[in-house]
């Protein structure tokens, strides 16, 4: 039970100082959805799908391949610092590469797309890029605090920034008690940039994370070791397919949106999709509280289940925690989806028109969770290659959905395919482990959870609108009771384990 401790324990670290930083990134969506038109928080929501789509080719594995090699080799500086290097040069390359061919890229994404905004996102690629090892070692080393606390830091200047240029720099500007600053203010605020401020934080923010992580850099050498290079990109290779894959999954349902709204029956203008995309995006921001769960257990599992990998015992440890994950995030969508009218107001008013996409893509998050949880048989097995094929197939799901429906019901086909995806990746997978690396999982008890959650959610529905007409306070008690009921079941099925653990029998 020990080790379960730990992992929970590392857990609860990075997912609370995880969760503080994100739930701060996640009150800019309020700001935006308040002060940008449906349109220009369109083409937020499009530069940064492409941002997060690019991140997978700019890292290419090497995250995961310098976990696995740096438990496997003894000479760890010398595989971080082939690590390092690698990305520093691949990302000089991409960015260069970028930056030289914007002005095409902008003039082939209409719908109120700059130039600046490819050049910004270029360099946003670059720095978190080189700060993907130096991160890595610190969770290697078990330093979740600095990790943690550098993260957190980082979001909180993004998001100074953004109310320095968005807010502050305009108020001073309008306001003629203040005009001994609009001189100052003047020489670094253009009010016409709008957007381009939004990207231009994340830049500066980024680039100073790089001196925030002096500690790290000092201790990593910029040193290539070409053998060990090629034994580590043989082993990464897949997850580059797989991350890619993963990001065709991900994001690029808003990247398809831009272009498919305008054909037929939609026939939409280029400025009514990229509306879309905006409304669409801002309620997918609501499946954050299922995306903070799984991200904060994924940084502390990968390196926990590494350093597990000569435990003769850690197969039954994977078992146990996958249904206690499970039961975490089953619990985050029931309590999402009961109190769904007082979370969607955090989105501006005129952003709202697709909350029904948000139960789907809770579910959605859900099964990809569940995926990432059991995608460690492929890693430490070094089958990396089947990681990258089931990725493969759930993105030839998610764009043959896409392609056929978007043009018949829009974003609601995006989110169908996101669930279609996610839940075939994670049964596949599945199998296949079971396969190459069989872990006895208590799918009884998972299914239970599961299936309860959205059972109690497809009842409050029914209660809600045939005995309360609605939502009132009577709707909202009834549901505090579901939640109460939920908790109690799964205290009542777990008892006997609780019990073992605290009478000192279970390890």
């Amino acid at each position: 039970m020990s080790t379960i401790r730990k992992l929970a324990s590392q857990t609860v670290l990075y997912g609370f100082t995880y969760l503080a930083a994100r739930l701060l990134n996640f009150f800019l969506t309020p700001y935006y959805t308040r002060i940008f038109t449906r349109e220009e928080y369109g083409s937020v929501i499009f530069i940064y799908a492409l941002i997060t789509f690019f991140n997978v080719m700019y890292t290419y594995g090497m995250e995961t391949g310098y976990f696995y090699f740096a438990n496997k080799k003894d000479n760890h500086e010398q595989v971080a610092g082939t690590s390092l290097t690698s990305l520093l040069i691949s990302s000089l390359f991409f960015s260069a590469l970028l930056i030289l061919l914007s002005p095409l890229l902008a003039a082939n994404m209409d719908g109120g797309l700059h130039t600046n905004y490819i050049v910004f996102a270029a360099g946003i690629l670059f720095f978190d890029a080189l700060a993907v090892i130096p991160f890595a070692h610190l969770r290697k080393e078990g330093k979740s605090r600095r990790f943690a606390l550098l993260k957190f830091l980082n979001i909180v200047l993004n998001i100074a920034l953004n109310f320095f240029f968005l807010g502050l720099c305009p108020y001073i500007l309008k306001n003629p008690g203040l005009s001994v600053l609009h001189p100052l203010v003047n020489s670094i605020y253009v009010p016409d940039f709008g957007v381009g401020y939004v990207f231009l934080s994340n830049l500066i923010s980024s680039g100073i994370m790089l001196l925030f992580l002096w500690r790290e850099f000092k201790i990593i050498p910029l040193k290539l070791d070409p053998q060990l290079w090629k034994e580590m990109f043989r082993y990464s290779w897949p997850i580059l397919i797989l991350g890619f894959a993963g990001m065709i999954n991900e994001t690029l349902d808003r990247i398809l949106l831009k272009w498919m709204l305008v054909l037929p029956p939609q026939n939409m203008t280029m400025k009514e999709a990229m509306e879309q995309i905006g409304v669409y995006g801002a309620c997918y921001k609501l499946s954050i509280f299922m995306t903070l769960a799984i991200q904060s257990f994924r940084y502390a599992a990968e390196p926990f289940f590494f350093a597990q990998m000569k435990d003769g015992n850690n197969k039954d440890v994977y078992a146990r925690m996958l249904k206690y994950f499970t039961f975490v995030t089953s619990f985050i969508f029931l309590g999402v989806m009961l109190f769904i009218p007082v979370l969607i107001k955090i989105i501006g008013r005129n952003f709202r028109d697709a909350e029904a996409v948000v139960p789907i893509l809770l579910i959605a998050n859900l099964f990809l969770g569940i995926f990432i949880y059991m995608s460690q048989w492929y890693k430490q097995t070094e089958k990396t290659i089947y990681g990258a094929y089931i990725s493969l197939g759930g993105a030839a799901i998610t764009l043959l959905i896409n392609f056929i429906f978007i043009p018949h019901y829009g974003y609601m086909a995006s989110a169908w395919a996101t669930l279609i995806c996610y839940f075939s990746m994670a049964v596949v997978s599945y199998f296949l482990g079971q396969r190459h690396y069989p872990v006895n999982y208590h799918i009884g008890r998972i299914s239970l959870y599961l299936l309860v959650a959205i059972g109690f959610y497809f009842l409050s529905n029914v209660v809600r609108n045939n005995f309360f007409d609605g939502w009132n306070i009577n709707a909202y008690l009834f549901n505090m009771i579901l939640i109460i009921g939920y908790l109690v079941m799964f205290l009542f099925l777990e008892k006997p384990s609780i019990s073992l653990k605290l009478s000192g029998r279970l390890k």
